[in-house]
């Protein structure tokens, strides 16, 4: 019985080029600065006048983001935990933006 070296040997190209694609993803995640609760940025924050750049500028990409019937949006950031003693641990912030892409509300806390 004569086995198929060329399919075995591209099956074995295949698995170490995904094991290779999937440790460059691995570091990748782990090279994206993270971005934690601050409520000084948060108090940057101004209606009609903040815009969508502005907040991904000081907050980095949203967790959530829902586009309303209306063309508003709401866009969420949860944020993780850190080992800053003075900063909160983590903290949430939501917010609306109108039509025109500014800010119409939001809330934010922050948890030691």
């Amino acid at each position: 019985m004569r086995r198929n070296t060329n399919a075995f040997s591209s099956v074995k190209s295949l698995t170490l080029f995904l094991n290779i694609g999937l440790v460059g993803l691995l570091l990748l995640g782990c090279s994206t600065p993270r971005v934690y609760y601050d409520d000084t940025k948060v108090a940057l924050i101004r209606k009609d006048a903040t815009t969508e750049g502005d907040l991904m500028d000081w907050f980095g990409p949203a967790t959530s983001r829902t586009l309303a019937p209306d063309g508003s949006k709401i866009l969420t950031w949860n944020f993780a935990p850190t080992k800053d003693p003075k900063a909160p641990s983590s903290g949430h912030l939501e917010v609306r933006l109108n039509p025109e892409g500014k800010v119409s509300s939001y809330s934010a806390s922050g948890l030691k």
